[in-house]
């Protein structure tokens, strides 16, 4: 009916805490027995769609996010370069995925981030797994950068907040892109504290960001995530509840665009 299927990527776009939409995603994905062959994501998404290319099934991915308590990851510090130091989360990406780089997961894989060195977007398809999420969810000013020899390495959501593009350039021919900024903050109370100015200034850079990447996109899915902050960990069910529906409401209108 469609001629040709195509291979299908996926992009997972950045979004803080809204994340959790991008395992209702999965699970959509999963009951439609779809999987993809190529996946991209930044910040958030490159977390959740690096523990997916490395196996791990939506409900793991679910149980992990909902069961650990997220303030174990963060190390506060003297605000030089950031506020905390994320190492717990790299801890914990190298324990579940023992040690795992790139090359080793079962789906191809790739994580965006932007070196403020060079003012460039970066694209990680190699080495560490937990260097590659890292780097792509260091949100500027809040976590510190990750350094290498002669980059620092932010937020892939400063340049880039949807990868689809870079699912297209690894090989996918239709590419589901996952949008969590759609609405940004419009409409919402003022900002009272600090993680809400941080979080409200980095979601209008993610807005800004994400046409580049969607513009590549087939498919653009925006889960209805108005009103949910993007720091607020109590409502992480409904957010995968939201994603799910989005996900699922998006596949019965392009199943059989790809393979």
């Amino acid at each position: 009916m469609f001629g040709k299927k195509r291979s299908l990527g996926l992009a997972l776009g950045g979004g803080a805490v809204r994340g959790f939409a991008h395992i209702g995603v999965l699970k959509s994905l999963h009951e439609a027995k779809v999987r993809p062959k190529f996946v991209a994501g930044t910040s958030v998404g490159s977390l959740i769609g690096a523990l997916y290319c490395a196996g791990k099934s939506w409900t793991d991915i679910r149980d992990l996010a909902f069961d650990i308590e997220w303030r174990d990851f963060v190390q506060p510090t003297f605000p030089k370069l950031g506020v905390v130091k994320p190492e717990g989360l790299r801890d914990m990406i190298d324990e579940v995925l023992n040690h795992a780089n790139i090359e080793d997961l079962e789906i191809p894989f790739a994580a965006v981030a932007v070196d403020l060195v060079s003012s460039n977007e970066v694209i990680i398809d190699s080495g560490p797994v937990s260097h590659a999420v890292l780097a792509s969810c260091s949100i500027p000013g809040v976590f510190v950068p990750v350094e290498t020899e002669d980059q620092v390495l932010v937020d892939g959501g400063v340049l880039n907040a949807v990868p689809a593009d870079v699912a297209r350039s690894m090989g996918a021919e239709y590419v589901i892109a996952v949008d969590l900024n759609a609405d940004a903050y419009s409409g919402e109370k003022r900002p009272e504290h600090i993680l809400d100015v941080m979080a409200r200034s980095m979601a209008l850079f993610m807005t800004a960001t994400s046409a580049k990447g969607l513009s590549y996109a087939d498919c653009i899915v925006r889960p209805d995530l108005k009103g949910f902050s993007y720091h607020d960990m109590t409502r992480k069910k409904e957010m995968v509840e939201r994603g799910e529906k989005a996900m699922a409401d998006a596949l019965a209108d392009v199943r059989g665009k790809f393979e």
